[in-house]
């Protein structure tokens, strides 16, 4: 047993003292809280903002367990699937409040990156329009705040290297910086709307938010029209018709023009076709350097 644990780096020092290694306890040790409080997931179902009805659910043990156990709860008791019926198709196309492979790769994350010395638990808060996933600290400095905006986060460094190397071997995450990239495909494969990713200027708190599908806040009928809007145009459609509603008008919001378009509210497709416009510079934000601002507009440049 000695001579495994040395081998796989669980333990070090000389035969006569030999002591674990910090990654050797949270893998297999049944607690690691005794040694890094707070070593632990809460998973929180806030239906209402006053609290009622609200439910906890708190995962402990090791790292691995707890995260797998989180997952299961998060997909048996949160996550929920609906199918819609396409006229004019065939197959029904299944849509969920949040896709779970989404799900799985911020938390699976937070996992890997959080700081097991601060003293605060990962926390997952889902209340009626999204899905909220927090973990201390922020994300390393070698990533700037533009590439934290556009969710193009490529760190230079690895936070808890040994950690990720279990994490891997356990096939939980990938690694390589690909987790933010395999959020955002699924979030778009799921036709839901842009994830939100949040830090503050100190690197104090990361917080990976997943906005609710809009089928599970509007009236079916209307999402029926809204849907296969969104699946029978393409990128490049929407590109036109954004150009040639801000020819028409001096400037809009994101929302108004996706109604303009004849959606009930903005799509992952919409917000893709403005960031496209945006990078060739065919159109501009009001406020530059607050992009997320809720009075942002939009003009042609």
């Amino acid at each position: 047993v000695y001579d495994t644990a040395r081998a796989m780096k669980l333990v070090d020092g000389p035969a006569e003292n030999v002591r674990p290694l910090n990654v050797g306890l949270m893998f297999f040790n049944e607690s690691p809280e005794s040694f890094f409080p707070y070593t632990r997931i809460e998973v929180v179902d806030k239906p209402d903002p006053t609290g009622t009805g609200m439910t906890e659910k708190i995962f402990t043990g090791l790292l691995d367990r707890q995260l797998k156990d989180a997952l299961n709860y998060i997909k048996n008791y949160i996550i929920k699937e609906k199918i819609i019926k396409i006229p004019g198709q065939a197959e029904a196309e299944r849509i969920y409040n949040y896709p779970y492979e989404a799900v799985e790769e911020a938390l699976s994350n937070a996992i890997y990156h959080r700081s097991y010395q601060i003293r605060e638990p990962i926390t997952v808060v889902s209340s009626e329009n999204r899905l909220e996933i927090t973990s201390l600290p922020g994300p390393d400095r070698t990533i700037t705040d533009e590439d934290i905006k556009k969710g193009h986060m490529v760190s230079k460094r690895y936070r808890n290297r040994r950690i990720g190397d279990f994490l891997k071997e356990l096939k939980l995450v990938e690694g390589r910086n690909t987790g933010i990239p395999t959020i955002l495909r699924a979030m778009e494969k799921n036709h839901s709307e842009v994830p939100v990713f949040e830090t503050d200027p100190e690197r104090t708190f990361f917080t990976v938010t997943l906005p609710i599908h809009q089928a599970f806040l509007t009236e079916e009928n209307t999402f029926r029209n809204t849907y296969k809007k969104s699946v029978t145009k393409s990128v490049s459609d929407i590109k036109i018709e954004i150009v040639k509603a801000l020819e028409n008008s001096k400037s809009m919001s994101v929302n108004e023009l996706a109604k303009h378009m004849g959606y009930s509210k903005a799509t992952a497709k919409v917000y893709r076709a403005v960031k496209e416009l945006i990078a060739d510079e065919v159109i501009v934000y009001s406020d530059p350097d607050n992009p997320t601002s809720r009075n942002q507009k939009l003009s042609l440049k």
